[in-house]
């Protein structure tokens, strides 16, 4: 009798598990859909696609950077860069120049158009991570940190292992 007993509250145990996971699961899609339209309408006033603000940021806190070293800071690769820095260079965001001690090898800078521009977009995605705490208390706040660090601990270590 003490041996069903254990395996019901265990059963149990899985089910509660298993429908607050549906439910997280479901919210959590439901939030990254939310964001991604929200931080759309953000870029599309400054005319930037989802990847580019990444690009910006890097070559901000960086100055100079190679297309290979920008796709392996950014994750991403080098055709998506490639393509990516065609369009900001013809909106005026970035521009590319010969290495004075390498001439095979092109950098990347950013033009000051792109540097406001990069500023600006900052400015309205920290907006809208603000916006999403807004309803959390400062007890929940707190919690964030940690639990984004470790929700990108084991989405890392998936990724790992879907490469291999």
């Amino acid at each position: 009798m003490e041996q069903n007993s254990a395996k019901s509250r265990q059963e149990l145990l899985q089910t509660s598990y298993d429908v607050a996971s549906k439910g997280m699961n479901d919210n959590f899609g439901v939030l990254l859909h939310l964001y991604d339209i929200c931080v759309g309408k953000v870029l599309s006033k400054y005319d930037l696609y989802p990847g580019q603000p990444k690009i910006l940021f890097a070559l901000e806190n960086y100055n100079i950077l190679s297309q290979n070293d920008l796709a392996e800071l950014i994750g991403v690769t080098k055709a998506s860069v490639s393509t990516s820095l065609k369009r900001l260079e013809k909106n005026g965001f970035v521009k590319r120049m010969r290495d004075e001690k390498d001439t095979r090898c092109i950098r990347i800078t950013l033009t000051e158009k792109g540097r406001q521009y990069a500023k600006w977009c900052k400015i309205d995605m920290e907006m809208i991570f603000t916006t999403m705490l807004q309803g959390l208390t400062n007890e929940q706040r707190a919690l964030i940190p940690d639990i984004t660090k470790s929700m990108l601990t084991e989405l890392e270590s998936l990724r790992r292992r879907l490469n291999n």
